[in-house]
């Protein structure tokens, strides 16, 4: 990836705050390992709770509208741009933007492997008494051509039902917030050491965290300067 001056890097992590469209702009086809995902899911957010927050487990989430779907082909476009063949994406969404999604992936040549299902307990925000709490969210598994995954602590093929509990609402720094935990375990699951992976929603920074953690490189990039801000902060104390 060509530097920038905005971006900032910290031994192999490299992030910026910019519009992703930009930073794929500076990433040559076919240059990278892994991608790995959490994007906007363009969607009316309603609670019984409460119709605006600025507390972390909603913000951000509010009212977020839909029809995000060319936009999100567009960065999917690019992601199988940039990926290198026999490869893996892990695409982050609800089930009711699947069929949505998956053929918007399908489109732009990714081969879907699998709908995994992340139980991360506690249930979730909704309509609290006409819906069933959440208690999941679906990780879509897709290919660029084929790579077989790797042995992770002994274990050579797991079950695409993953259990990690989800981040206490008071410790969330973002709405969106994975567990480090189990993005270690994907990145683990699809790439070698040194490989590079990208995240071109960076949120606060949790998918670089994970990257460096594992002993990968990685490059990604977040919109808003204040999410941006958590994210470099966290990247120079964790």
């Amino acid at each position: 990836m060509d530097q920038e001056k905005g971006d900032d890097t910290m031994n192999d992590i490299t992030i910026a705050n910019e519009d992703c469209r930009d930073m794929f702009r500076r990433i040559e086809s076919e240059s990278v390992d892994l991608a790995l995902t959490d994007p906007p899911y363009g969607i009316d957010f309603y609670s019984n709770a409460r119709r605006k927050s600025d507390l972390a487990t909603t913000k951000g989430i509010l009212n977020d509208g839909k029809g995000n779907l060319p936009f999100l082909e567009e960065v999917a476009a690019e992601l199988y741009r940039v990926l290198k063949p026999n490869t893996h994406l892990y695409w982050f969404t609800r089930w009711d933007k699947v069929e949505e999604h998956l053929p918007m992936l399908r489109r732009c040549g990714f081969s879907p492997k699998n709908a995994m299902i992340w139980v991360k307990g506690g249930g979730g925000m909704g309509d609290l008494t006409g819906a069933y709490a959440p208690d999941y969210e679906i990780i879509l598994f897709l290919h660029k051509g084929r790579r077989p995954l790797n042995e992770v602590e002994g274990k050579k093929r797991h079950s695409d039902v993953v259990r990690f509990t989800k981040i206490a609402s008071n410790n969330l720094l973002h709405s969106h917030q994975k567990p480090t935990a189990l993005l270690e375990f994907l990145i683990r699951k699809s790439s070698s050491d040194g490989d590079m992976v990208i995240d071109p929603f960076l949120g606060s920074g949790s998918t670089a965290i994970a990257a460096r953690n594992t002993g990968r490189r990685f490059v990604g990039c977040e919109l808003s300067p204040d999410i941006y801000a958590v994210a470099k902060a966290q990247l120079q104390t964790c």
